[in-house]
């Protein structure tokens, strides 16, 4: 069960990487337009994040912080419907772009600082 915990932590920062990279790289580009990092970058987080509650919840060595856990699963969802219907698009409003990439930075935020 360690052995799987370790994989999908792996996999939940590569997706943390892709969006939040995905962002940083594009912040130059007019017009604004998500890539398809970011848009893979959030389903996997939210694949990953659900799962890595559950495994906690199974393994039950330590209490699971469900606060901390429904707001950044709140937050990827969001992220999630603003990047998923706006994949194709060639052309994004500014504001919607940064809101992506500022969500995104917010759930690192609490992940590292919210115990």
């Amino acid at each position: 069960m360690e052995a799987l915990e370790g994989v999908l932590v792996f996999a939940h920062l590569l997706g943390m990487a892709a969006i939040v990279g995905g962002y940083f790289a594009g912040l130059r580009n007019v017009p604004k337009r998500l890539s398809a990092g970011m848009v893979h970058g959030t389903l996997l987080q939210l694949l990953t994040g659900v799962l890595l509650v559950g495994i906690a919840e199974a393994m039950g060595d330590e209490p699971v912080n469900h606060a901390k856990g429904g707001i950044k699963l709140a937050i990827v969802v969001v992220l999630a419907l603003i990047t998923w219907p706006r994949r194709r698009d060639q052309e994004i409003p500014a504001g919607t772009y940064h809101a992506a990439g500022i969500l995104a930075i917010t759930n690192v935020a609490i992940a590292v600082f919210v115990k």
